[in-house]
């Protein structure tokens, strides 16, 4: 015990003593609902806790409350607070954020049922000369339209019918066993970029999730990861 309360928390964690003598742990993030955490900092059900609570708890709207009903803002702000959104995986909900939030800084005051699909087909066409955010800003769009039909802000969706640009890609080059020979040679074991390229290549997860591995994740010889994006639980034996 005196180990595990000896060692920093982790990120977002704060703790005390509570009249009884036991030590309490919370979840504490601006944006985010307060949680509480079982057991010790870095133990494992401390942990798993703390990464479903990281990747799991939706935001809080700051301001939502403000926003005029009916508009653009209060659109977003309510499909930010919904269980469609808060379903979804991390990286999607990361994304679709980033999109909606400029959508809703451009125009946040208009009225969410006067949106045509004229308008749409304008904003998708803007975007036509990078396809690849022309159809996730239209995904991302749809997703709204069909929260505001689901809660009675309108009663059609403007994006059907509506086809981004065509998206042409050779897709991302794969290294050879002479690159990645090269990479080794320029980065020996013990630097940050080293163990960057073996989580990658030997445990063969998405980049969202190998940024958050760390030694807590590694019990009996074998890395236990959660995927962000699928929410399945892995473990991984650790290679030679």
């Amino acid at each position: 015990m005196g180990r595990h309360l000896m060692r920093r928390p982790p990120k977002y964690v704060h703790g005390f003593i509570d009249r009884h003598g036991r030590p309490r742990w919370y979840f504490r993030r601006a944006g985010f609902k307060q949680v509480s955490l079982p057991g010790l900092p870095w133990s494992p059900e401390f942990m798993s806790a703390y990464e479903a609570v990281l990747s799991e708890t939706p935001r809080l709207e700051i301001g939502a409350r403000r926003t005029k009903p009916g508009t653009v803002a209060a659109a977003v702000a309510g499909y930010f607070g919904s269980a469609t959104f808060a379903n979804l995986a991390e990286s999607t909900r990361r994304s679709r954020r980033q999109i909606l939030e400029r959508f809703r800084a451009e125009h946040g005051d208009k009225g969410i049922a006067t949106l045509g699909k004229t308008h749409v087909e304008r904003m998708v066409n803007a975007k036509a000369a990078t396809p690849g955010a022309a159809l996730n800003f239209l995904g991302a769009l749809r997703a709204l339209m069909r929260h505001a039909i689901t809660v009675g802000l309108r009663a059609d969706d403007p994006t059907v019918g509506i086809r981004g640009p065509k998206f042409k890609s050779a897709g991302f080059y794969a290294w050879t066993e002479a690159d990645i020979a090269a990479f080794e040679a320029k980065h020996p074991v013990g630097t940050r970029s080293r163990l960057a390229l073996a989580l990658l290549l030997y445990t063969a997860q998405r980049r969202a999730d190998v940024v958050k591995m760390g030694r807590q994740h590694v019990r009996d010889g074998l890395i236990h990861v959660r995927q962000s994006k699928t929410g399945t639980t892995l473990a991984i034996p650790l290679h030679p």
